[in-house]
């Protein structure tokens, strides 16, 4: 009787076990086949103020490029409303490596007014330039306040961009009329929208 009884419950506990290791490794193989050749983590955006950091989501990262008559300039916006946000403008062919200087006293130049923005810091509606055309006597350019250290296809849909920020900002609107050091690393993904480079 005892038998009786011990071969279902045997029987049972075989087939539920076997049935929950199918189960994790149908999951595991679903998600080795669907993991995107790019994950969504190998992506970041940090960077500091004076040494207090700050770390972007890669949902509130925009990125726009325009190419006209043979100028490129590609655009990174960092932040969201009603916290710090930082724009790079990067006046070269971003298929490759490139160094920009803080700003240029061309007045034709897309960084004149600076190739790094940091807004609302410390406040809303403060705002601070990495240039400024307008200062007289004009200042020397920094050199290298932007360098992209790689950029690598995305299939033909985009580009993944990689690089540093070291600069400091002008005082902008802010009453304290005080400088700001950023310093910063980014790896983020450009998908084409319009122009390819």
């Amino acid at each position: 009787m005892k038998f009786i009884f011990f071969v279902p419950v045997c029987a049972i506990i075989i087939l539920l076990a076997s049935c929950g290791n199918a189960s994790s490794e149908a999951t595991t193989k679903t998600d080795e086949t669907e993991k995107p050749s790019y994950p969504k983590e190998d992506y970041y955006f940090e960077y500091a103020i004076d040494g207090k950091p700050f770390r972007v989501s890669t949902d509130d990262i925009l990125t726009s490029y325009n190419s006209y008559q043979g100028k490129s300039e590609f655009k990174i916006y960092a932040g969201t409303e009603g916290s710090p946000q930082l724009v790079l403008t990067i006046p070269h062919d971003m298929s490759k490596p490139s160094s920009t200087a803080s700003g240029s006293p061309e007045a034709g130049n897309s960084i004149s007014q600076g190739s790094v923005s940091l807004q609302d810091y410390p406040t809303k509606g403060n705002t601070f330039n990495s240039y400024d055309f307008m200062a007289n006597p004009k200042q020397a350019p920094t050199p290298d306040a932007i360098v992209i250290t790689a950029s690598e296809k995305l299939g033909e849909e985009g580009h993944i961009i990689t690089g540093t920020i070291n600069v400091s900002l002008i005082s902008g609107n802010d009453p304290a009329n005080k400088p700001y050091k950023i310093t910063g690393k980014f790896k983020i993904k450009h998908l084409f929208q319009g122009a390819k480079f």
